[in-house]
């Protein structure tokens, strides 16, 4: 099939940083680090999609294979939403893109500050007896049983929460809005590098660095999905890489 072409921006900055010019690097990473955390969201969004309905399955279909299955996708969408929203940044690392407080609502800003803490103090790290609004996520308890003959057996447990709640509601209510939030500034920041390529390098410049798409992007069909988000600035989709296990 014949696509238009593609060029790879990221040689044609290398190639213009040599030179002196490191304007069209700076942009795209700029641009990068939206889409990448944009990207986190969305995963999170198709994680909490998984969680919803896994939950609203009845009941007695519990079994520990689902009540870790609850946990683990609870775990990665409010680590994914932290760091996408919230986490710093060390030397080397993409960071994330923090939210504005002042273009939230009292309740919204609430909510996100529930999700990092939760992140920051329930998943990240373990605190004993902390509550966080109103739950405590760990609980330890070390203690003794009296096993007769006035011998006491020490033991200990740990009691850690796998779904909350209250906590699905907040990123249900929050990931629309981080979504909407990083869009707006994914756009804004692509705009000013098609601004770039398009009105300060010369076209011969952008076809120097051409490439097949079809091995980037995994298969034609993987092509077509990129270029059919060009409407909207971008696309999302999942790839699987190597053959799942038989058995």
């Amino acid at each position: 099939m014949d696509f238009p072409a593609f060029t790879d921006l990221g040689a044609l900055a290398d190639e213009l940083a040599k030179r002196g010019d490191v304007k069209l690097r700076a942009l795209m990473t700029q641009a990068w680090r939206v889409q990448s955390c944009l990207g986190d969201i969305r995963q999170a969004i198709d994680c909490m999609d998984a969680l919803t309905a896994l939950v609203d399955r009845p009941k007695s279909e519990d079994t520990a294979a689902r009540l870790a299955t609850e946990r683990a996708l609870m775990t990665t969408i409010i680590m994914l939403y932290a760091r996408a929203t919230s986490t710093s940044t060390g030397k080397g690392e993409r960071g994330s893109i923090q939210l504005d407080k002042d273009r939230l609502s009292a309740s919204e800003w609430a909510d996100h500050t529930a999700i990092v803490d939760v992140r920051n103090q329930a998943m990240a790290h373990v605190y004993t007896s902390r509550s966080l609004n109103d739950h405590d996520w760990h609980r330890e308890k070390f203690f003794a049983v009296h096993i007769g003959d006035g011998v006491w057996k020490p033991a200990s447990a740990t009691n850690q929460t796998g779904y909350h709640q209250a906590t699905a509601d907040r990123l249900s209510r929050m990931l629309p809005v981080a979504q909407r939030e990083l869009k707006a500034k994914f756009d804004k920041r692509m705009a000013a590098v098609s601004k770039m390529i398009n009105d300060d390098v010369k076209g011969g410049a952008l076809f120097k660095h051409v490439f097949d798409p079809v091995p980037v992007f995994g298969s034609e069909e993987g092509v077509r999905l990129v270029l059919g988000g060009a409407p909207q600035g971008e696309s999302a989709f999942w790839i699987n890489e190597g053959d799942r296990r038989a058995g």
